[in-house]
């Protein structure tokens, strides 16, 4: 009797072995949401429209390949919830005008914080700031003297956020419409005729590095995305987004614009990133 009453006790508690598993790794005070981002990575075609005064007086137009990574999760700062945004893009593009061709390429990397503002269920706004950091280059390889303008900048943004959840059968579809608005910052940009020989050969790097702000420098770039579920149980999200960057300055007696419209489609994971000393390291399957 006493055997029988052993051995289902031990079937008990091996039976029950995965739920303690599984509220021992996996409970509320484990699985730390801050450590749950959505990460999508999306390629598109980008449509370009490029003015530099420093190698040309003309527009030139084009297409490039874009791609954009995204990080999106929950922050927390005392007891104030945000939301923190990692972005990075890069843009590689052909333009021409007449025989002439242009080449581009661009990358941007931008640093968000948001405080969320729940309306409903369904709509979401949010508003913060944003560090961005860009460079690139165009390059003209038929031009006699300026062949190429390097681009690099740094930015302070205001930016915004609106994310409305659509119900649709037994989906979730996810769209969110994002702007980023540059206000003050610092930008590189050579003189007139002024060559990289002079600054980088012979040392005059005087009057390179100019205050940008939303009069000599008006920019902004917008994103409307859709995440849309797909497959069985709907176990994948696509994203379909369109983003519009649009670049302008007129400073050191050069003028510049830099226009890019974008449609790309990618894929949205959700990921748990695990932190050294968390539990859940040391957890195996095996």
């Amino acid at each position: 009797m006493r055997n029988k009453r052993l051995t289902l006790i031990v079937l008990l508690i091996l039976s029950a072995m995965p739920i303690i598993l599984k509220a021992q790794f996996i409970n509320g005070d484990t699985i730390n949401t801050c450590r749950i981002k959505v990460s999508s990575s999306t390629h598109g075609v980008t449509l370009l429209n490029n003015l530099d005064t420093y190698l040309s007086g003309y527009n030139y137009h084009g297409a490039g390949y874009h791609y954009n990574h995204e990080n999106f999760r929950d922050a927390r700062l005392g007891k104030h919830k945000f939301k923190y945004q990692t972005i990075f893009s890069g843009i590689i593009g052909a333009t021409e005008l007449y025989d002439s061709k242009q080449y581009t390429l661009l990358l941007k990397r931008m640093w968000s914080g948001y405080h969320p503002f729940k309306i409903n269920e369904r709509l979401q706004l949010l508003a913060g700031a944003q560090i961005q950091l860009a460079t690139g280059a165009l390059y003209i390889p038929t031009n006699g003297n300026n062949l190429v303008s390097a681009k690099l900048r740094t930015s302070l943004a205001a930016t915004g956020m609106a994310i409305y959840k659509i119900p649709l059968r037994t989906k979730k579809i996810t769209t969110r419409y994002q702007i980023d608005i540059p206000l003050i910052g610092v930008a590189f940009s050579p003189g007139f005729g002024q060559s990289y020989y002079e600054i980088f050969g012979l040392g005059n790097y005087d009057n390179i590095f100019h205050l940008i702000h939303t009069f000599n420098a008006p920019s902004w770039r917008h994103t409307l995305s859709a995440d849309i579920p797909i497959g069985k149980r709907n176990s994948t999200t696509l994203r379909a987004s369109y983003i519009a960057d649009i670049f302008q300055s007129d400073i050191n007696e050069l003028r510049t614009h830099i226009y890019s419209h974008t449609f790309s489609i990618g894929i949205v994971k959700t990921l748990y990133k695990i932190k050294a000393g968390d539990p859940l390291k040391k957890y195996s399957p095996y």
